[in-house]
């Protein structure tokens, strides 16, 4: 068994991940939050030879609308695809963007499809929070942390020995403080409950990628959720180059409009275009 992912776009503007698990039932396709409409969801899926109506199931992190679009209602009920999402926001998801009969509350751990397992960790995002996932598919296991507004130890803990870590990098904090934006939403941001910055971002994976370098180094280490406004991937890049030049090789920073390339663990990569850094 073998699980893969691929970034389909990751912004301010909308999220979503395509993951391919080869469970002993064949493989399976899961969206990881679908905060990209299902139109843009099925062009790019085309674009990488999968069918447009080849989603098993929706893995939701929680239910702001750059991570589930209320356009997705019709596509969920013609397909019939069960949505996973946390507790706290079921009922939001329900009134606004899933059929109730195909929307699965989550507190623990669950099984989107056979032979894939998820364990989610909650962590601090505005009023309802957000969960961090643990995906495991046979012998690997994928870490996911995106929307939060710290990284707490406890987090750290729950991630330890995954194979392959998403996490957000949503600010450079100079550029938010200096963004013209209201102060309340630069304060949402940066208070504990909104956000990571670039270095909260860094000294995390560092800090996670120091506990268990000799166990079971992390093979992939992908940058999600980059503000357009308050964000610049070339920063990121220097900071990373800077700060930890021993993870620089297994770094990948998601684009906000377009694929990243595929990460497989316990398979070969397809031969997909990978978008260069500097396009």
């Amino acid at each position: 068994m073998s699980l893969s992912f691929q970034v389909l776009g990751s912004s301010s503007s909308g999220n979503a991940t395509l993951l391919r698990c080869q469970t002993p039932v064949g493989e399976r396709r899961l969206l990881l939050d679908a905060g990209l409409g299902p139109r843009t969801v099925a062009r790019r899926l085309a674009d990488l030879g999968y069918p447009a109506e080849s989603i098993h199931a929706v893995i939701l992190t929680h239910a702001d609308s750059d991570h589930i679009r209320p356009t997705w209602r019709r596509t969920l009920e013609r397909q019939d695809i069960p949505v996973f999402v946390p507790l706290a926001h079921h009922r939001h998801v329900v009134a606004n963007a899933v059929p109730s009969h195909l929307a699965h509350p989550y507190t623990e751990r669950f099984e989107p499809v056979p032979g894939v397992a998820v364990d989610p960790f909650v962590v601090p995002h505005d009023s309802r929070g957000s969960c961090a996932l643990r995906i495991t598919c046979g012998g690997y296991s994928l870490g996911w942390a995106t929307d939060l507004g710290r990284a707490s130890t406890d987090l750290l803990s729950h991630l330890h020995g995954v194979d392959a870590l998403g996490i957000e990098s949503n600010y450079d904090p100079i550029r938010q403080q200096t963004s013209g934006r209201p102060q309340y939403l630069v304060q949402r941001i940066m208070g504990g409950r909104g956000h990571l910055s670039n270095e909260e971002c860094l000294t995390a994976v560092q800090a996670l990628a120091a506990r268990q370098a000799a166990v079971r180094p992390l093979a992939h280490i992908v940058l999600l959720h980059l503000s357009k406004e308050c964000n610049c991937r070339l920063h990121v890049h220097a900071l990373w180059a800077e700060k930890a030049p021993d993870l620089i090789d297994r770094l990948e920073i998601s684009w906000p409009d377009q694929p990243s390339p595929q990460f497989a663990l316990g398979q070969q990569t397809e031969d997909i275009p990978q978008p260069s850094l500097f396009a």
